[in-house]
């Protein structure tokens, strides 16, 4: 099978065993098989987050955002507000979620691509008071490679009382989530940093905070939190149709993470990062954001000023050639990004700036060195 070099943010770049755990017999979801799989995942992705074992993992039969859904849509209480930290499009995407389930939100806006403040979300407290039970955030903001604060924003929140639930979607397994009072939540993927296939999202949550959701009915009948928690834990099976072979892929992406650890995927992927930088550097392309801000799991890169650079003929030259290069967000800054997460190491990372340079124009090379 051919082995394709993905730098965009998800589905990453799978194991030859990953894919390979698709085909397996056809089996009816409701089987004892699939309900120890299903149990076994619930217990293993709390431990991944925190191995005490006050967590556990509900996995839903979803893209992230599907779960991101389930979250809003199952924790916070009817009456209450949410409040929403935004500093990028996945910021922009919770505050979406929140509203179109008639949740009440009161957002802490940032400004795109730049770092948090802790002065802006205590004068939003302030101003929401006794109205707000939840805080939700992004850990890693794929928009602009930014990685976040978590134990900042939990200090300010758990100050207050509040819930809070952090979209990790692209550094959970690749990034140590700090376990700190105040956080309830951590959603993610399985074609992310699990280096999973798409298809099954999961809120990894204190027993506790799934104990409170009990108390108010969610807001959508198949993003239920609890009656899914509920479910798996009792019978081993998900309310819903459960994709037997996107799970067994997910067991056998678990199987490896557990094997390398989440700090050894963290240092493959900084001397992924160190190889791209430097590459980028040669090249005369600069990052939308300070080093100190890089998640490195995906930069954002700068376009030449110039408008030299056609980011559709350079992708298609690539795509061409088995690498994958992803646009940028939308924004008064014209940027492309590229990811470093999934089966990549530095080799594949040097093949790629070695094709990415081919197909750079004379007028591309001439505007970014200059």
């Amino acid at each position: 099978m051919q082995r394709n070099i993905l730098l965009n943010p998800g589905p990453a770049t799978t194991t030859d065993t990953v894919k390979q755990a698709l085909v397996i017999p056809d089996v009816c979801p409701r089987e004892q098989e699939i309900a120890d799989q299903l149990k076994s995942v619930r217990t293993r992705l709390g431990k991944l987050l925190d191995p005490s074992g006050a967590f556990v993992g509900v996995p839903f039969a979803c893209s992230g955002t599907g779960v991101l859904e389930a979250l809003v849509g199952s924790a916070v209480p009817p009456g209450k507000t949410a409040v929403i930290v935004d500093n990028g499009d996945y910021g922009t995407r919770l505050n979406k979620l929140c509203a179109r389930l008639g949740i009440d939100v009161a957002v802490v806006a940032c400004g795109w691509g730049k770092r948090i403040e802790t002065a802006k979300i205590e004068a939003v407290l302030d101003e929401v008071g006794d109205k707000a039970s939840h805080l939700f955030m992004v850990h890693h903001e794929t928009s602009t490679g930014m990685l976040n604060d978590i134990e900042a924003v939990c200090a300010l929140a758990h100050a207050r009382g509040l819930s809070v639930g952090v979209d990790a979607m692209s550094s959970f397994g690749a990034i140590e989530i700090p376990v700190v009072p105040g956080l309830d939540y951590v959603v993610s993927s399985s074609n992310k940093c699990i280096q999973g296939m798409a298809g099954i999202g999961f809120i990894i949550a204190r027993e506790s905070a799934i104990a409170a959701c009990r108390e108010h009915e969610a807001r959508s009948l198949y993003f239920d939190l609890a009656a899914q928690d509920l479910h798996i834990g009792s019978k081993g099976q998900m309310c819903f149709t459960c994709p037997p072979q996107i799970l067994n892929a997910m067991v056998v992406a678990l199987d490896e993470l557990e094997q390398e650890t989440i700090p050894g995927r963290r240092a493959r992927y900084d001397a992924n990062y160190q190889c791209l930088r430097t590459g980028l550097d040669r090249l005369g392309f600069s990052l939308l954001l300070p080093d100190e801000d890089q998640s490195r799991i995906l930069v954002a890169v700068m376009e030449p000023d110039d408008g030299s650079f056609d980011f559709e003929r350079v992708h298609d030259t690539l795509k061409a050639q088995g690498f994958t290069i992803y646009p940028g967000k939308p924004s008064q800054l014209s940027t492309f990004r590229l990811a470093i997460m999934g089966d990549l190491r530095v080799p594949d990372v040097e093949a790629f700036l070695a094709a990415f340079e081919a197909a750079l124009s004379p007028d591309t090379k001439k505007a970014a060195n200059a």
